[in-house]
């Protein structure tokens, strides 16, 4: 009766409401002759939302990304770099930019946690990404990790729109210091991108991935795995697109 009730709540709300309602558009062309293969089509396309929007979907699009790399940090006790990128920002009730997005606040709370305030510096890397905002995500990310204790030396990178251009305005900052180990911090699916576009630019640095939590399951528990929900339909978006960065990247370089 637990898993009916689940169900049934899974499929009258997006995405599962799309699958339902694409199927029957589907079932209703199929009726009419000339209309067949369109009817596969809009099937396929039901089947590949409701894949998109499982565990076991999310986790076959994005958790190969979350699992590329292994948590690293530098073994040496020369001081670090932390690369901390942006990951957007929440409003309060008057539209004000007020406090780090949720992936955002995993991304200070991991460099927050993993650092070390003697001696190490955390880079906050983010600017005004539409122009819409008065403050930048660096300057968000940097009054954050104060909050959450950091006695450290904080650096903001308020310009960068894009991960690549977190890493070739990061790379200026470092280019003037003498910090040879570099710590990306951002969420495990973005790592990745991210790292590729690191080498890219830091080039003659030591670096190092690190990331939160994971947000894919990387096996099948039960029946509720196969039930459609937004948040794994969001991961699969967000895979999505990494898996795209990536290609963009290693065909134009």
């Amino acid at each position: 009766m637990f898993y009916a009730y689940k169900l049934l709540g899974s499929l009258i709300v997006p995405p599962g409401l799309l699958v339902i309602i694409t199927a029957l558009f589907s079932c209703l062309l199929l009726r009419t002759k000339s209309k067949k293969k369109l009817s596969g089509s809009m099937l396929l396309f039901s089947l590949l939302i409701w894949f998109m929007s499982t565990s076991v979907g999310s986790y076959a699009i994005t958790g190969r990304l979350e699992r590329k790399y292994e948590n690293s940090l530098p073994l040496t006790e020369r001081p670090t770099a932390f690369l901390v990128l942006a990951g957007g920002s929440n409003y309060d009730r008057e539209g004000r930019e007020s406090m780090p997005g949720v992936y955002s606040l995993e991304r200070i709370y991991t460099a927050v946690t993993a650092a070390d305030p003697n001696k190490d510096v955390l880079i906050f890397s983010g600017g005004n990404v539409y122009g819409f905002n008065r403050r930048t995500e660096a300057e968000i990310m940097e009054e954050c990790a104060l909050k959450m204790g950091w006695k450290g030396k904080t650096v903001t990178e308020t310009s960068s729109r894009t991960t690549g251009e977190n890493m070739a305005y990061a790379a200026k900052i470092l280019s003037d210091s003498d910090l040879q180990d570099v710590v990306i911090v951002t969420n495990a699916f973005h790592i990745p991108r991210s790292m590729l576009r690191a080498h890219s630019v830091l080039k003659g640095k030591d670096l190092f991935p690190l990331s939160g939590g994971l947000e894919t399951y990387p096996g099948f528990r039960g029946l509720p795995d196969l039930f459609p929900d937004a948040h794994h339909f969001c991961l699969s978006c967000m895979g999505i697109k990494e898996w795209i960065g990536i290609l963009v990247f290693r065909m134009l370089g």
